[in-house]
């Protein structure tokens, strides 16, 4: 009986070495599905709206060699139509709710950062309207591909963030309060107070505050210093800045109430001093000016797009699987709406950003007001006095 079984034992594992002998190639790769990412963010302040609609690749090759061969990711225009249909969110028959429709069109652009993924051109969609705020938007992806899934239909709605103007065309503008400006009348221009020293010390602290819209979630602040290098011998201008963060706060889609941060004026200066080179005050080939103004951001995400940046954020603890977030139906991807605003906007009443008050600016040249430890001093950076601001004049750095 043992005998038996050990003999039926060893025909069993003959048979299966005997079958596996037979087949060496696996074939580790799925069946083709064909996958459509999509990435669009509308922004109703401005008039030309872009978008990036992809197909995921697969190959036998490596991963690293697919992603770097031409239009691997692109569809052709046969293969693919894509609209933007607005409509009318308050009407329940889908044919009348709809009030403008447009066909995406689509370009080559060459902006695209060198890396592994092919860089030389690369496939957008765009189309040019002014978006009503009142509205909601849905993205249509119709497919004709050789493969079973020729048909299929992708598609993507979001609202628009922005409270609509009382005028009821456009939107109303998103406007910094404080730092606030003082006055703007033609003597003072558009005079601003960024008040970071007082009494001889730094301020504890300086308000930053903006009005709200309907409909945003995330409201992220910063703003960026900037400096002009003038060579001594050709007169070329090279300018730079240093961005300083602000802060992130998440309200509820339906507040609209102001929205302040606290920031600390002693980090602008202690930043400057670590992050800009030491001037050569001897040997300076180059004047290295200090532009007199400070301009304020705010980028403004919908429920959507800061639930999808939240979710794709590195993940921080021990488990590194990341969950999948997307609005995208049939396909993978985010097509949500964001405001972006900042001082200096051309279209604005004011365009020079954030004056700073005399005793700001000169800690930033001299260091003469603060006793700090000399190596976070910025009198050693080598900037000069600007011009003041003024935009009646057209004078603004």
């Amino acid at each position: 009986m043992v005998r038996f079984r050990f003999i039926s034992l060893l025909f069993l594992v003959l048979t299966i070495v005997s079958i596996a002998g037979c087949e060496t190639e696996i074939d580790i790769l799925a069946p083709k599905r064909d996958i459509t990412v999509v990435y669009g963010i509308l922004e109703p302040n401005k008039t030309k709206h872009y978008f990036r609609i992809n197909r995921s690749f697969r190959g036998e090759q490596a991963a690293d060699s697919l992603a770097g061969e031409a239009g691997i990711t692109e569809y052709s225009d046969e293969e693919m139509e894509a609209f933007i249909v607005e409509f009318n969110p308050a009407i329940s028959d889908s044919s009348s709710a709809i009030t403008r429709t447009w066909k995406l069109n689509s370009e080559y652009v060459k902006s695209k950062d060198a890396g592994i993924f092919f860089s030389d051109s690369n496939k957008v969609y765009f189309f040019e309207a002014t978006l009503d705020v009142t509205k909601h938007y849905r993205l249509v992806c119709q497919f004709n591909l050789p493969d079973e899934e020729s048909k299929k239909k992708v598609v993507a709605e979001t609202s628009i963030i922005g409270n609509q103007a009382t005028s009821g065309e456009g939107i109303e503008q998103v406007s910094l309060l404080s730092p606030r400006l003082v006055g703007s009348s033609t003597n003072e221009g558009d005079r601003a107070e960024v008040d970071f020293i007082a009494n001889g010390d730094y301020r504890q602290s300086q308000i930053v505050r903006w009005s709200g819209v309907s409909g945003g979630v995330s409201y992220t602040s910063y703003y960026r210093f900037y400096y002009t290098e003038v060579d001594k011998n050709t007169d070329e201008r090279t300018r730079d800045s240093i961005l300083f963060t602000i802060g992130t706060k998440r309200f509820n889609p339906n507040y609209t109430g102001t929205v302040e941060y606290t920031i600390n004026p002693s980090e602008f200066y202690t930043t400057i001093a670590q992050n800009t080179d030491d001037y050569d005050f001897d040997n300076a080939d180059f004047d290295r000016i200090a532009s007199d103004t400070l301009q304020y951001f705010l980028e403004i995400a919908d429920n959507e797009l800061a639930t999808y940046i939240e979710v794709n954020q590195p993940a921080t603890e021990i488990l590194q699987e990341q969950p999948e977030y997307t609005n995208v139906t049939n396909g993978i991807g985010i097509f949500a709406s964001r405001l972006v605003v900042s001082t200096r906007d051309k279209e604005a009443e004011y365009k020079s950003g954030r004056v700073f008050k005399s005793a700001s600016l000169e800690e930033l040249l001299y260091s003469n007001q603060v006793n700090l430890d000399k190596s976070l001093n910025t009198s050693t950076k080598g900037f000069t006095r600007p011009g003041r601001c003024n935009d009646d004049l057209k004078s603004c750095r």
